[in-house]
Order: C-alpha cells, then structure tokens, then sequence
C-alpha cells in the first residue's frame, strides 16, 4: 500500500476519534440545557460519520485492489505454464 494512502486511512481514522469524543464530551454536557452544545454534538457526530466513512471507504478500495492484483497475477502465471 501506498506511503500516501496509509497517512490517508490513519489521519481518517484519528479525525474519526477526535470527532467521537468530542460528542461523547458534548453529550455529556447537554444536560445544561445549552443550545450551543446540541450544535457541537451535531457538529461533532456528522464530523465523525464523514471521517469513519473515508476510512472505510480507503479500506474497501484498497482490499479491492489487492484482490485484482492477486486474480492478474494468478491468470498471468497460468497463460506461462500453458503449453502454446
């Protein structure tokens, strides 16, 4: 994998952690009864839901890829050991 998609997947997934805890800290205090913390905890869970997803998704792609690589690889091996 990539240098540049590992640093990708990794800074998405900490975003994704810093976002949870921010609404888990927001959740907590919306008891107060604050207006301004129910807008940090959407913030915050719509912020975590956009990085979870980009790192999901680098991790479909790039486990896709690595799929083709193996099937090209495999049929590549088989076409030399044909007798032609």
């Amino acid at each position: 994998m990539p240098r540049r998609t590992v640093v990708l997947f990794w800074g998405a997934t900490a975003a994704a952690v810093f976002f949870l805890g921010w609404a888990w800290a927001a959740a907590g205090r919306m008891s107060s009864g604050n207006p301004a913390d129910l807008v940090v905890f959407v913030i915050s869970l719509i912020g975590f839901l956009a990085t979870a997803f980009v790192a999901g998704r680098i991790a479909f792609v790039v486990a896709r890829l690595q799929r083709r690589a193996r099937r090209s690889k495999l049929r590549t091996a088989r076409s030399r050991t044909r007798p032609g």
